[in-house]
C-alpha cells in the first residue's frame, strides 16, 4: 500500500465524483438544518405566542416525524432505483426533486401545509445518501475508501454551519427567506452531476432483477439475512441518535436563555449550532481513521458507548448555555461522527448488485423507526414542563440497542468490496 496521503492519489474524475457527492450531501443537510432554525419563529407566527408555548414543540416534532418518514420512503425507493437506473441518474433525479420542493415551505401558511411540504422535500433528500455512498465507494480504490468516507461525511458538519450562517445573515428577515436560500445551491450539483459517468463496477451489468427480488435476496441466505438485520439495527441507532441534538439544540438554547431578547437568542442558536458541529467535523474525520486502525466493530462499539454518557454530562440538571457550548460538541463527536462509519461500512457488507439497495435499506429503516422520536420527545417535553433536556436524555437510551447489535455483524477491515 502506498504511503502517499490518500487524496493525493485521486485522479481528476475521482476528485470530481467525490466533490460532487460531497456538495450534494452538504446541501441536503443544509436544507434539513434550515427547518431547525426556522421552526420556532415559524410556529410562533402560525400558532401565536401563547398557543406555541402550549403545543409548539409537539407540532414541531410531528412535522419532523413526517419529514423522517418521507426521508425513509425516498431513501428506500431511490436506493432500489440506484441499482436499476444507475447511481448518477438517481442522484440527478433526487437532487432536482428536493431543490425544487424546498421552496414550497416558504409559501406555507399553516402547520399542516408545512408538514406536507417537508414530507415531499424529504423524498428527494432521502434518496441521495444510498446512491451517493455507492457511487463514491465504487469509483475509488479499496484502500482509499476510508479517507473518502471521512471527507464525504464531513458534509454533516458543513451543512448545518452554512444554514447557521444563513440564519445569522437573514436575522432581520422572515423565516421564509431561509427556505428560498435552500433552493439555489443544489442546482449547481444537478449541472455537474450530469457529467459523471457510472463507475466501472456497474458497466456491463445487464441483469436487472426486480426491486422485490433484490429485497428478497437481502433476506434469503442466513448469513446475508443476519448481516442485513444487524445493519438495519445499527442504522436505527445511528440515525436516531444523530438526529436528536441538531433538531433540539434551538429548544435547548431557548430553554437556557429565558428572559433574553429574541435577537440575542437567535444569535445564540446559530452560535451553538456552529460550535456543536465542530464536534461533528472532528467525529466524522476521526471515525474512519479509528475504524482503519482498530476495526469497524470496535469503532462502532466505542462511539455507541460514549454518545449517551457525554450527552448525560451535558444535560443532567437541565440546559445551561455555557455547558452546551463546552459539552455538546463532544456529544456530536460521537453521536454524529459515527455516521461516517455507515458510509464506510455499509457498502462493504453488501455485494455490488445489492449495494445501494442494502445500504439504503439499512439507513432508511433507521429513518422509519426514528421518525416518531421527535414527536415522542416533544410529548416528553410537555410532560416535564417543556424541558428539552429531559426529552433528549431519555432518547439517548437508544444506544443500548447498538451495543447489543454490533457484535453480530461482520468485520470488514482490510477486505475488498464484495462483488
Amino acid at each position: 500500500m502506498s504511503s502517499t496521503v490518500w487524496y493525493r492519489r485521486l485522479n481528476r474524475l475521482q476528485w470530481t465524483i467525490l466533490l460532487i457527492a460531497w456538495m450534494g450531501w452538504v446541501f441536503d443537510i443544509m436544507d434539513t438544518a434550515i427547518f431547525n432554525f426556522a421552526k420556532v419563529p415559524m410556529m410562533t407566527e402560525m400558532l401565536g405566542a401563547e398557543r406555541y408555548r402550549q403545543i409548539g414543540p409537539r407540532i414541531e416534532g410531528q412535522i419532523q416525524t413526517w419529514f423522517l418518514i418521507g426521508w425513509s420512503i425516498g431513501g428506500l425507493f431511490f436506493g432500489l432505483m440506484a441499482d436499476r437506473w444507475g447511481r448518477t441518474r438517481t442522484l440527478i433525479v433526487t437532487i432536482l426533486s428536493y431543490c425544487l420542493l424546498t421552496g414550497l415551505t416558504a409559501l406555507c401558511r399553516t402547520p399542516e401545509q408545512v408538514m406536507v411540504a417537508r414530507f415531499l422535500t424529504a423524498l428527494g433528500i432521502g434518496g441521495e445518501w444510498a446512491a451517493g455512498a455507492a457511487l463514491v465507494a465504487e469509483s475509488l480504490p479499496d484502500d482509499l475508501r476510508a479517507g473518502a468516507a471521512a471527507f464525504l461525511q464531513s458534509a454533516a458538519a458543513f451543512g448545518p454551519v452554512f444554514a447557521a450562517l444563513a440564519n445569522l445573515g437573514l436575522a432581520h428577515n422572515s423565516w421564509r427567506a431561509l427556505f428560498v436560500v435552500g433552493v439555489f445551491p443544489a442546482l449547481i450539483c444537478v449541472v455537474i452531476r450530469s457529467r459523471v459517468q457510472e463507475p466501472d463496477r456497474r458497466i456491463g451489468s445487464e441483469h436487472k432483477p426486480s426491486p422485490l427480488a433484490m429485497l428478497g435476496e437481502l433476506f434469503g441466505r442466513r448469513e446475508q439475512r443476519r448481516t442485513t438485520i444487524v445493519a438495519m439495527l445499527m442504522g436505527i441507532v445511528g440515525v436516531t441518535g444523530a438526529g436528536i441534538a441538531p433538531f433540539w439544540i434551538p429548544n435547548l438554547v431557548h430553554e437556557s436563555s429565558i428572559g433574553l431578547a429574541e435577537a440575542l437568542v437567535r444569535a445564540r442558536t446559530s452560535q451553538a449550532t456552529m460550535v456543536l458541529h465542530i464536534g461533528t467535523l472532528a467525529g466524522v474525520m476521526a471515525f474512519p481513521a479509528i475504524a482503519e486502525r482498530f476495526g469497524r466493530k470496535p469503532a462502532f462499539l466505542a462511539f455507541f458507548a460514549c454518545s449517551p454518557v457525554v450527552t448525560a454530562l451535558a444535560l443532567v440538571g437541565g440546559a445551561n448555555y455555557q455547558r452546551l457550548l463546552w459539552l455538546m460538541p463532544l456529544a456530536s463527536f460521537f453521536s454524529i461522527g459515527v455516521s461516517a462509519g455507515f458510509v464506510l461500512y455499509f457498502p462493504e457488507i453488501f455485494p455490488s448488485r445489492l449495494r445501494a439497495t442494502g445500504a439504503g435499506l439499512a439507513y432508511n429503516v433507521g429513518r422509519i423507526i426514528s421518525a416518531p422520536v421527535p414527536w415522542i420527545i416533544g410529548a416528553v417535553m410537555g410532560a416535564f414542563g417543556g424541558s428539552a433536556a429531559a426529552g433528549v436524555l431519555i432518547a439517548s437510551t437508544i444506544y443500548l440497542v447498538g451495543l447489543v447489535a454490533v457484535p453480530f455483524g461482520p468485520e470488514t477491515k482490510g477486505k475488498a468490496l464484495p462483488e
